[in-house]
């Protein structure tokens, strides 16, 4: 398990993570802080380590909330989008089945009009 140190607020703070997610921990470090620096420039004025901290999870963790509904209108959508593809597939489909029979019962009456023909020939000798 490795240590990591980061800066939040202009304090450090040591955490432990995963061997190997260092880099991707002090990455999230940074952008909690940036956060924290950027609430601290809107309110004019630093809230305290703890009220900063509260403010900024507070954001983010609204923020994580909004993108998750997004995500799940998305796949509503996505699922919408699908079904109607596979709609036009199937309507693509029976066309061509339309097709398919119409052709089918042009051939049959060609074939039966050969065969009266044939039959008034035999009739007629």
């Amino acid at each position: 398990m490795a240590q990591v140190r980061i800066r939040l607020n202009s304090r450090e703070y040591d955490v432990a993570c995963d061997d190997g997610q260092e880099d991707h921990l002090r990455g999230l470090a940074g952008a909690v802080d940036d956060r924290i620096k950027s609430l601290i420039k809107v309110m004019g004025t630093n809230p305290g380590e703890s009220m900063a901290m509260v403010l900024t999870s507070l954001m983010m963790a609204d923020e994580l909330i909004e993108n998750k509904k997004e995500i799940v209108k998305i796949a509503a959508e996505v699922q919408r989008l699908s079904l109607l593809v596979n709609d036009d597939k199937k309507l693509e489909q029976e066309g061509r089945m339309i097709e398919m029979e119409s052709a089918m019962a042009t051939t049959l009456e060609e074939i039966a009009l050969r065969i009266e023909k044939i039959a008034e020939a035999i009739e007629v000798s």
